[in-house]
């Protein structure tokens, strides 16, 4: 047997002297980082949740989970055993609880949706259409402007997100959704841009810009630009359907994503433009909480919002 094997085999041999309950905790206070906060989702006081804190770091010889300022940090042999341990935790509940399956035509249940104003306006109509024959299932939309994505879906404010996910969250899942393609924008008529745009011209020209000072738009900080030129920034907003709204009706410029704009009822009133330089390479996101990766609803509506947004790029050529 090598280290690693025998380093397993004890792990197991540990893990067979703790109850349901510790793995609980553990994963409850490695899913929020604060002991505290983990007591609270699962309803145990805070010496309880010392109490079987303690008994994880005898039986496993761990601190497990290292105080921070604003928290605990996982230690290295958490990070190893989380994995199992949601595994088994889930194999319980499996148990226990028998997975349900979802019926859109006869369940009733109202899904709470993190939305940015992009998906708004390309894809939630379609969507909506789609299931309208479905009496009992209704929608909620966050404003997504003053909520973080963590927060949202942590907290179980929101079911799913689309949009951009966090980097690297060890709690979040998430996939693919479409590029976010950014173009130039201007009027019909504009005084300088006439079916192309330079470099020069849109380091001069008078730009609507979303804002991405730190707490004006609550994701912003997820959201980079590569190789955007110098520009004055005349017009701040936090939502994408603005910066197409305020161009359409002024001699401002600005950047707005392909699909948004070829939806927009302004359509025809603008010139689109591919940018002087490549701005941004990022993909929007569809991100839920692993702790719902099971949800047969949520599977069904990811395929529901997947189907939808395939057909409204290929209906409008994007």
């Amino acid at each position: 047997m090598n280290e690693r094997d025998a380093t397993n085999t004890a792990l197991s041999s540990a893990l067979r002297q703790l109850e349901i309950k510790h793995l609980m905790a553990f994963e409850a206070i490695y899913s929020t980082r604060n002991i505290s906060r983990a007591g609270e989702s699962l309803g145990f006081s805070q010496p309880t949740m010392s109490n079987l804190l303690s008994r994880l770091r005898s039986v496993l010889n761990d601190p497990l989970f290292l105080r921070q300022p604003r928290g605990v940090l996982p230690s290295a042999l958490a990070e190893e055993l989380i994995g199992r341990v949601r595994r088994a935790l889930h194999e319980i509940e499996g148990i226990i609880q028998p997975a349900e399956t979802f019926d859109p035509a006869s369940d009733v249940r109202e899904f709470r949706l993190h939305m940015l104003d992009v998906f708004e306006a390309t894809l939630f109509p379609s969507l909506i259409r789609k299931v309208q024959m479905h009496g009992g299932l209704s929608f909620r939309l966050l404003l997504t402007a003053g909520v973080p994505i963590v927060e949202a879906l942590e907290s179980g404010k929101a079911d799913l997100a689309l949009g951009i996910p966090p980097t690297n969250h060890p709690d979040l899942r998430w996939e693919e959704l479409m590029p976010i393609d950014l173009h130039v924008i201007a009027r019909r008529g504009h005084p300088v841009i006439d079916g192309a745009v330079t470099r020069a011209q849109l380091e001069q020209i008078g730009q609507v810009s979303m804002d991405m000072a730190p707490g004006a738009l609550a994701n912003g900080k997820f959201f980079r630009l590569v190789n955007r030129p110098e520009r004055h920034d005349v017009v701040l907003v936090n939502r994408a359907s603005s910066v197409i709204e305020i161009v359409a009706n002024s001699d401002l410029v600005g950047y707005a994503n392909r699909l948004h704009i070829e939806a927009s009822p302004l359509r025809d009133r603008l010139q689109v433009l591919p940018p002087p330089v490549p701005v941004n390479a990022l993909n929007f996101q569809m991100t839920w909480h692993h702790r719902n990766e099971a949800d047969s609803g949520l599977l069904w509506l990811k395929d529901m919002i997947r189907v939808t947004l395939a057909e409204r790029r290929a209906e409008l050529g994007v």
